[in-house]
């Protein structure tokens, strides 16, 4: 090297600018944070349907039930104690809130009513019913009502006269709830009336309170 020469610079390697570093990783962070939160809005939203769907679902399987009441004239009564089966029907209405299902039953009259009247008589009966369930159809309450049509194997007597017909109509109204994990339990209190709506005379009815209790299967 030459005297007085100016010695050549060295110049260092270039590193990346700090403020892109710190740029890189916020974006990085922020993809998988979004990725994250579509995964688990995915799953919540799978959920919800899920249980949704299932609470839907719940009523709309049938059951056998059982139930006992009474009808008090003040003196005479008749007692009954009912089997039944409840099938699904695929009609609703109000987002499922109110639903459908057909009760067919079988019942055993027990008469304190003096001769002739029997003291026994069997009915059987048919009646769609519509039940309403409370909070949008998700509550475990319910109110339910229907009509439908009975036959009685012989004719009944009340304190107030014979039934004029053993074909009789069968007025159903009732107020229950359901119990359990799968809200496989249910009990309610029922309220039946039977008549023939005075379409062939005597026509004295009976109105019976029951008690029910139901499974789910």
């Amino acid at each position: 090297m030459a005297a007085g020469s100016t010695p050549p610079r060295v110049t260092a390697p270039q590193r990346p600018a700090p403020e892109r570093v710190r740029n890189a990783a916020p974006a990085h962070q922020a993809g998988f944070a979004a990725l994250l939160c579509t995964i688990a809005f995915s799953a919540a939203s799978g959920a919800a349907t899920a249980a949704a769907d299932e609470l839907q679902a719940l009523p709309q399987t049938r059951s056998i039930y059982v139930e006992a009441g009474y009808t008090d004239h003040g003196g005479p009564t008749t007692r009954t104690r009912t089997v039944g089966l409840r099938v699904p029907l695929q009609y609703s209405w109000w987002q499922g809130r109110i639903r459908t299902h057909l009760d067919v039953y079988l019942s055993d009259w027990a008469s304190t009513a003096a001769p002739p009247a029997r003291r026994h008589n069997t009915q059987l009966g048919v009646v769609p019913m519509a039940r309403y369930r409370f909070a949008d159809g998700q509550s475990p309450w319910f109110v339910e009502g229907g009509i439908g049509l009975s036959y009685l194997k012989a004719t009944h007597h009340t304190p107030n006269g014979h039934f004029g017909s053993r074909w009789n109509f069968s007025d159903h109204l009732g107020l229950g709830r359901n119990f359990g994990a799968q809200r496989q339990h249910e009990v309610s209190l029922q309220a039946k009336h039977v008549s023939n709506a005075g379409l062939r005379k005597p026509n004295p009815g009976e109105t019976f309170v029951q008690i029910r209790y139901a499974h789910r299967f």
